[in-house]
């Protein structure tokens, strides 16, 4: 969910965004479909993404991170994005690095300070996070954390929850998915309770959870002594919040959700990557942390549970802490520290209307056309009616390069970059051969870095199933340096090939 939030408030921002998702729960696609977002799926793998690791915040083997950044970079090349954020634990450095290495800019979100990683930014969005809780992973200042860059979504500040004075209804929420089926261990656990017979439960757990089931058979035999009101979603979590007068509930994101709407929470930890934020908050008086379950064994703290449900002074002591410590979403702030990043090193971006004049600039430099089929310097109309005919034409790529977030050339590929190397779609002017054409500029400000070599690398990683070719003129020796060092292989008078 706080993928979608960012999605949601970068759309709102004027950008165009897309999930690439390789499975996805029913409810959060129809959520994401109700924004108006696109949703691509990327092709299945042999093998299933909980079967490679142990523990869902395990980080998976390096081969299968490069096997799946691949697919990724297959899928992701019919679309010219220019940041890709990635929310995965499973994915580490081997999978960052590789679609570094395709020129995108990489906002990581991570709540867990414990590898090191080579993202353009990294977002802990955990109340309580500081930068330099990432010392040595990652450069401080390259990290967003804290209460400012929380993804909350708005409506979670709308309205607070109301002092109970008695306490009836209890929300039981451990995540979309309890794996490991605790929400019945819990339910279980607080039958042979007295003081809870007059509570009434309400469990948001999916379908796809074993404690689903259990849960449910327990209600059709009447093994429960207290109402449990059993739902497999829900599209308005404020509401739910609202209606409810505590919650038996996960040290995830919803954590915060909670104590922005001032809900009183049993806090439930269930995984080691949890046990941080679950000592902040309980250190500042917003939770009672009543089990852990990170390990392999675990219980469910009664006596714990009882107190916050039979104290009014302890639930207002919660809630008193609560006021204002998240006063509203920090999605803005995020989108806004993404688009004034100067990523290190190369990158690619798609080009922009504003860039025209670049463009021009580059091209009047002395020498910059020489090699062109057409080496006469247009006039500036002539360029801006060029300009805008490419940028309207689909087929034709524009890319500007950029090192240390620095403008620093261009790229142009003539053909379709989505076309596998097996296809016969290709540009106008080598579609017999099936591939696409690409040329390369780079400022004079800039030469001598090896960007030119580095940006080919780039866009031939960023498009592993097309086939690229350039046509060199006789005499361009820098040029056919720089696409030998970049993998372009001579098989013609003055044609390369990737």
């Amino acid at each position: 969910m706080r993928c979608l939030t960012l999605a949601r408030e970068a759309m709102m921002q004027g950008h165009e965004v897309c999930f690439f998702v390789s499975d996805i729960d029913a409810a959060l696609e129809k959520r994401i479909n109700a924004t108006g977002i696109r949703i691509i799926r990327l092709p299945s793998l042999k093998y299933g993404c909980q079967q490679s690791s142990v523990a869902i915040e395990a980080e998976y083997e390096t081969s299968q991170q490069e096997t799946e950044a691949r697919c990724f970079l297959s899928t992701v090349a019919g679309y010219q994005h220019d940041w890709i954020v990635v929310d995965h634990y499973g994915y580490g450095e081997p999978w960052i690095s590789a679609v570094k290495r395709a020129g995108y800019c990489v906002l990581l979100i991570e709540d867990w300070p414990h590898r090191k990683v080579s993202a353009d930014l990294l977002l802990d969005p955990r109340p309580g996070s500081i930068a330099g809780d990432y010392r040595g992973y990652i450069e401080p200042e390259r990290v967003l954390s804290g209460s400012d860059f929380n993804l909350i979504r708005e409506e979670f500040f709308h309205e607070s929850c109301q002092p109970a004075g008695n306490v009836q209804r209890v929300l039981l929420n451990l995540g979309g998915y309890d794996y490991r089926g605790l929400s019945a261990d819990i339910l279980d656990a607080l039958a042979s309770e007295d003081f809870v017979n007059k509570l009434s439960f309400t469990v948001l757990l999916s379908q796809s959870s074993p404690a689903f089931s259990r849960i449910q058979s327990h209600m059709h035999s009447s093994q429960y002594p207290f109402s449990v009101n059993l739902i497999d979603h829900c599209d308005d979590m404020a509401g739910l919040y609202r209606t409810h007068h505590i919650c038996i509930g996960a040290s995830g994101g919803s954590l915060w959700e909670r104590v922005a709407m001032r809900l009183p929470t049993a806090l439930v930890i269930v995984a080691e990557n949890q046990k941080p934020q679950a000592s902040y908050a309980e250190d500042n008086g917003l939770v009672k942390v009543v089990a852990d379950y990170s390990g392999t064994a675990g219980s469910f703290d009664t006596s714990a549970f009882r107190s916050l449900v039979e104290s009014d002074g302890v639930r207002q002591s919660m809630q008193d802490s609560s006021a204002n410590l998240i006063e509203k979403s920090g999605s803005r702030c995020v989108i806004q520290a993404v688009e004034n990043t100067k990523p290190e090193g190369l990158t690619l971006r798609s080009a922009i209307v504003s860039d025209m004049r670049d463009f021009y600039r580059w091209q009047k430099q002395p020498g910059a056309r020489r090699f062109f089929r057409t080496p006469q310097l247009p006039r500036w109309s002539q360029h801006r009616r060029w300009y805008q005919g490419v940028m309207s034409d689909p087929s034709v790529s524009l890319y500007i390069v950029l090192f240390k977030g620095e403008k620093a050339g261009y790229v142009r590929v003539d053909g379709a970059v989505t076309s596998s190397k097996s296809s016969s779609v290709g540009s106008s002017l080598d579609s017999s051969l099936g591939s696409s054409e690409v040329s390369i500029l780079i400022s004079r400000n800039f030469r001598g870095r090896k960007l030119a070599v580095n940006a080919l690398k780039a866009l031939v990683s960023r498009y592993p199933e097309t086939r690229f070719c350039a046509d060199v003129a006789p005499g361009n020796f820098a040029s056919r340096k720089v696409f030998k060092r970049a993998g372009f292989q001579k098989t013609g008078g003055r044609r390369y090939e990737y």
